[in-house]
């Protein structure tokens, strides 16, 4: 991540989360929060299209797993709990796309990482666990 101010602005990252986010210097996936209305789909293609600027056919967007968890203590009232429902996609890029791609100024740096390389603790947001809990990563 890169721009904090802009992931709040532009992607529904809250503006407690962006900073620490940012400072983490882990890798976080392109994602974002569900709006009102909107198809898992819809938002899956605006990921796509506003955070990655790329343009994939929708045959090329697949729906990889949809999960379900609780964030943090659901005892607690400050900060209070709150529930994530996930979908997950897969995209295909073609070797030809992916030479194309170029690193929007809200990324520090995109690029693509073999997963044999990374590990579920290098990710921030959760999103090591939720490539994790997708059969992505091997179970711990």
């Amino acid at each position: 991540m890169n721009k904090p101010e802009v992931w709040i602005e532009k992607f529904f990252v809250g503006e407690r989360f962006a900073p620490t986010y940012y400072s983490s210097g882990r890798y976080m996936l392109p994602a974002r929060h569900l709006a009102w209305y909107e198809s898992p789909l819809d938002a899956a293609r605006s990921v796509l299209r506003d955070q990655l600027i790329l343009s994939v056919p929708t045959r090329d967007i697949a729906l990889l797993d949809v999960q379900s968890h609780v964030r943090g203590d659901v005892d607690s009232v400050e900060p209070p709990a709150h529930w994530d429902i996930c979908f997950v996609y897969e995209v295909k890029v073609s070797s030809k796309v992916a030479q194309k791609i170029r690193t929007p100024s809200w990324f520090k740096e995109l690029h693509f990482v073999p997963l044999s390389s990374i590990s579920v603790g290098d990710f921030t947001r959760d999103h090591g666990d939720i490539l994790q809990e997708a059969g992505l990563f091997p179970k711990s």
